[in-house]
């Protein structure tokens, strides 16, 4: 298996782990108070996701085809926010109609994402989509190409209206690593990752190396 192949199944067992910790974090946050509807919901009747969990735990896909996922945060009214990315890890495939963020909201409370709305740039406008994404005071920041943008949440409804203001730009996407995820500490110092620019400190990257 080649290195790029290796690093998308690596990627992928990642992003649906951590899936998998925010949709049982959304389950348990929705459990009922009456004892009898909880022990329903701990016999996970509408459970698809194909895992074997410990006793205790549900799990349900909260939503799939929303693109290629690359970081997610939740808000505290629960709702999901995801950053997607196309390029050519992807094979340049055609993105998704609207904006590379997804809003994920589960109204019914039973573990499935019933409502989703898209913003942001576009492949009209530009955009290539990122990874980074993190909520602070009220405000959701997301990467997008070399930006980091800050959108201010609406009140009312689950997407922003309004423009977003550049935060952070000019950040580098050359070599083999574009991406830039980040985090935000509870003093609103932000953290950016910039990565090597080739995958294992090689001179023609992504190549084998054969024993001498």
């Amino acid at each position: 298996m080649s290195s790029s192949n290796s690093f998308k199944t690596l990627l992928s067992a990642i992003v649906a782990l951590v899936a998998i910790g925010v949709v049982v974090s959304l389950v348990h946050a929705h459990k009922p108070a009456n004892p009898a509807a909880h022990a329903q919901n701990q016999a996970c009747p509408n459970d698809d996701s194909g895992l074997a969990l410990p006793a205790g735990f549900c799990a349900t896909i909260f939503a799939d085809g929303i693109g290629h996922t690359r970081h997610m945060v939740a808000a505290p009214n629960g709702v999901l926010y995801v950053n997607t990315w196309s390029g050519r890890y992807y094979g340049n495939d055609k993105p998704h109609e609207g904006g590379f963020l997804v809003a994920l909201q589960d109204k019914s409370g039973v573990g499935k994402a019933d409502v989703t709305e898209r913003f942001g740039e576009t492949v009209e406008t530009g955009g290539h989509g990122g990874t980074g994404i993190g909520i602070y005071k009220g405000s959701l920041f997301a990467e997008n190409n070399d930006r980091i943008l800050r959108y201010a949440l609406p009140a009312d409804g689950i997407v922003p209206s309004g423009s977003p203001d550049t935060i952070v730009s000019g950040l580098p996407l050359g070599g083999d690593h574009p991406m830039h995820p980040f985090l935000i500490d509870p003093e609103g110092r932000m953290y950016v990752d910039v990565a090597t620019a080739t995958n294992a400190c090689q001179e023609k990257n992504r190549t084998p190396i054969r024993p001498e």
